[in-house]
């Protein structure tokens, strides 16, 4: 009697399963929201789809997704909730500013595991709250104040590159910028450098943990749990099966330290004198903690530590992979370097001789140097993913087709600057698509390919999204290229560089792990200081 008993459960618990799969399925593919927009059945079934291309196929899901606006057309269901949309005119029905409510996904959002600071915040008024807290301390007024902060990393990127003058060494840029990046924002944000430029080679394991938890946030959105249980395991044990991470935790314990030091009122900002312990201006905490309006339940220490920390890895892994291509870039083409030495050149003489540095305000105005910044910006991307948005009280009309409220949509910003209708020869590195030629000199044949209208080409120049959900640190971003392509490439102080065992390959991206990635064994851009 108890194994019929047994037997009759089972069979009652198979059934139930097959019942909710099936109906599910049904669900899925007839009677959802988005059941009328194409697209392949196995990505509307199932999760699985995707995971296999951005999990096992190593973040390739970005490619899959192009193909498939080839096969179904501008709108296409590429997961059992979400839209995916290749069409720019629409870019800014999605990434719209405050008049209209925007939200993120919450299953992509967890893919960082960072739902406490203001890019991982799913609600619209909350994320609106948080990140009203920040924008002042990121605005290009706060920057230019804060631009001696950037230049003294700078110049110390400098002085050790020029260490290697004449040498057999080579550095690899990547490593470099990241450290430049990483110090830039711990100095910037938090008062003092991480001291990662004074590294040995440049200290490589930073780049490749930053890239490792980007990596891995494929699986983390799949399987959002696992944050929870790495959360439970011993900083110490995580530390001896992955090495590296012991800088990361100490950053992260340090950022808190900051926190309770403040509150605390043992940590001053620079208006209280105190010689040796004060930081050498007001920190982002400083700022969240003594001058927002946030109420006290958003100053807490593991709120602000993980806002911190959110900060320190947006900032330091795009900015650098921008800073390799550009560089890159210029190098590979003497014409582009020449020219960018002669107008450089051509705005030092007339400067003040005892300065080796120009701010970022007058090299933001230099013609051939902000075309080569924005050929830079379009080929790294900013981020390779998409950025999905939910509209939770308004439909969206793309066409005669109207996607209903609460449904995730997505673009992809690679997917845009690569829009040949937009860029001619998208893939060519051309500054001189963003100078418009004068009457009396026609561009040449090599120049004619690439010019596209110019007015069109800034608008759908996205590197750092756009909207009320925007790159915070885009104002941050652009000092720190400018002033550092200004210091390595300007006649006073500025690197001989040339390119060593480097080729187009190693910096086409071919792996999308939320930030660009270029192919598997590559072995980065790397040079040798003459």
């Amino acid at each position: 009697m108890e194994s019929l008993s047994f037997s009759a459960a089972s069979l009652l618990l198979a059934f139930a399963t097959a019942v909710y799969v099936v109906g599910g399925a049904i669900n899925r593919l007839f009677f959802s929201p988005v059941a009328k927009f194409p697209g392949p059945r196995l990505a509307a079934l199932t999760f699985w789809y995707e995971f296999y291309y951005d999990v096992v196929r190593n973040g390739r899901y970005t490619w899959k997704i192009e193909e498939m606006h080839e096969k179904y057309g501008p709108i296409v269901r590429i997961n059992p909730y979400e839209l995916h949309v290749n069409d720019p005119e629409f870019y800014d029905e999605i990434y719209v500013g405050p008049s209209r409510r925007t939200e993120k996904w919450s299953w992509s959002a967890k893919m960082f595991g960072t739902s406490l600071a203001a890019v991982g915040t799913t609600g619209h008024e909350l994320h609106k709250l948080r990140r009203s807290a920040l924008n002042p301390f990121f605005s290009k007024r706060s920057v230019t104040q804060l631009e001696p902060v950037i230049q003294e990393n700078i110049d110390r990127l400098c002085t050790k590159l020029r260490g290697f003058a004449g040498t057999s060494t080579s550095v690899n840029l990547v490593d470099v910028f990241t450290c430049l990046s990483a110090d830039v924002i711990g100095s910037y944000a938090f008062g003092q450098s991480y001291g990662f430029l004074e590294a040995p080679k440049f200290y490589p394991g930073w780049h490749k943990l930053m890239m490792d938890l980007s990596r891995s946030s494929h699986l983390m959105k799949q399987f959002g749990w696992l944050y929870s249980v790495m959360t439970l395991l011993p900083e110490r044990l995580v530390s001896l099966l992955h090495p590296v991470t012991e800088q990361l935790f100490k950053l992260q314990n340090g950022i808190a330290k900051q926190v309770c030091d403040i509150q605390a009122g043992t940590q001053p900002s620079n208006a209280e004198e105190k010689a040796g312990s004060a930081p050498p201006h007001p920190t982002i905490l400083h700022d969240l903690l003594q001058n927002s309006k946030l109420p006290s339940s958003e100053l807490t220490v593991p709120r602000l530590k993980e806002e911190g920390f959110t900060l320190l890895g947006a900032g330091t892994v795009t900015t650098a992979w921008t800073l390799t291509t550009i560089c890159y870039h210029i190098l590979a083409t003497p014409s582009i370097l020449r020219r960018l030495r002669n107008e450089l050149r051509g705005l030092y003489s007339s400067s003040d001789p005892s300065s080796s540095a120009l701010s970022w305000q007058t090299l933001e105005h230099l013609p051939y140097l902000s075309a080569v910044v924005a050929e830079g910006l379009r080929l790294s991307y900013g981020v390779s993913h998409r950025l999905q948005r939910v509209s939770p009280d308004t439909a969206l009309r793309l066409g005669d087709a109207i996607i209903p409220p609460g449904t995730p949509v997505s673009m992809t910003q690679m997917q845009i600057h690569l829009d040949s209708a937009i860029f001619p020869s998208p893939h060519t590195f051309a500054p001189e698509r963003w100078l418009t030629p004068t009457p009396t000199s026609p561009p040449s044949t090599t120049t004619a390919s690439v010019l596209g209208d110019t007015t069109l080409m800034k608008r759908f120049l996205v590197p750092f999204s756009r909207g009320s959900r925007m790159c915070v640190g885009m104002n941050l971003a652009y000092a720190e290229i400018y002033l550092t392509l200004g210091a390595l490439f300007g006649p006073r102080g500025g690197v001989e560089m040339e390119l060593y065992e480097t080729s187009r390959r190693d910096v086409d991206v071919v792996h999308d792990f939320f930030n660009p990635a270029p192919a598997a064994g590559s072995r980065g851009v790397r040079v040798r200081i003459r």
